[in-house]
């Protein structure tokens, strides 16, 4: 009936029993007969082995178990033999050596282990995650309550806050983000613009309806649709998997109106070259060089 424990395998086993008991707590009811019993659970399977150790390696597998039994170090454990008892690991909670007269490499053992069980997490285990998180979260929301009072002071320094700090858009209402980009205006490019639109979208999507429609209200959109089209921006590209909801048709229509203005621009560009080349047109020129023959 061979066992192995850890790297060691026991092949000289001449007895091998288990122990098995449950932790009941004996409660007495005082002027009754009897007893009431609370199950505490079952204790950790206890494995009782007996046999001979011999071979060649017979030093170095007493020190392995030696060791292990001193640290109460987990070893492997696998023993068919043991019906029942379902142990994968187990630790070394006795261990007991003889060494037989006549013989340098032959001893006798008694060795008893114990099932070893992972001890529970303690209830706060999870505590410390989350309030890490919570902290975290809360450095991150400081973080841009700071930034966005700071692009309120001065509104020039929008898009490197942002840039910086995407997050500080969450702390900044429509009609507050409108002042900060009308105060900015002329240091922001239609470049600018569209990617301010496509973070906003990502940090703070039901906001943009708002914010285009304060700029409407204000008089400067148009202004920015004129950036838009002379750049080539596309604001829609700029705003790709973001959820617009009701703000999709304001966003349509100043994408609609800086793609007009733009094609009006090249037509008129067009046009103007062409008027030039007409201007500079001389309709008699291939015939100057003509002799009339009389």
């Amino acid at each position: 009936m061979p066992v192995r424990i850890g790297k060691i395998e026991l092949i000289g086993l001449t007895n091998i029993y288990t122990e098995d008991a449950r932790n009941l707590v004996q409660q007495r009811v005082p002027g009754q007969s009897g007893s009431v019993f609370q199950d505490l659970g079952r204790e950790p399977v206890t494995v009782v082995m007996e046999g001979i150790l011999l071979g060649e390696d017979t030093q170095a597998s007493l020190e392995e178990l030696r060791q292990a039994q001193m640290k109460a170090k987990p070893l492997s454990f696998a023993a068919d033999a043991v019906a029942g008892a379902d142990l994968t690991e187990v630790i070394i909670a006795d261990f007991q050596v003889k060494q037989l007269a006549g013989h340098q490499n032959r001893f006798s053992f008694h060795l008893k282990v114990r099932e070893h069980q992972e001890p529970p997490e303690p209830a706060d285990a999870g505590v410390a995650a989350v309030n890490a998180a919570v902290a975290n979260d809360a450095a991150t929301w400081a973080g841009g309550a700071v930034d966005a009072a700071g692009v309120l002071q001065a509104p020039e320094s929008l898009m490197a806050a942002v840039d910086k700090n995407p997050e500080l858009l969450g702390h900044l209402s429509a009609d507050e983000l409108g002042s900060v980009i009308t105060q900015g205006q002329d240091s922001l490019s239609g470049k600018n613009f569209g990617s301010l639109l496509g973070t906003l979208g990502k940090v703070n999507p039901q906001v943009i309806g708002d914010l285009l429609k304060t700029l409407q209200d204000g008089g400067n959109l148009g202004s920015f649709i004129e950036k838009l089209a002379t750049e080539g921006i596309n604001v829609l590209e700029a705003l790709t998997g973001v959820d617009l909801g009701a703000a999709l048709s304001i966003v349509k229509g100043v994408a609609g109106a800086s793609d007009f203005l733009a094609k009006l621009r090249r037509v008129a560009s067009e046009a103007q070259a062409l008027g030039l080349q007409i201007q500079d047109l001389d309709p008699l020129a291939p015939f100057q060089n003509l002799e009339v023959k009389g």
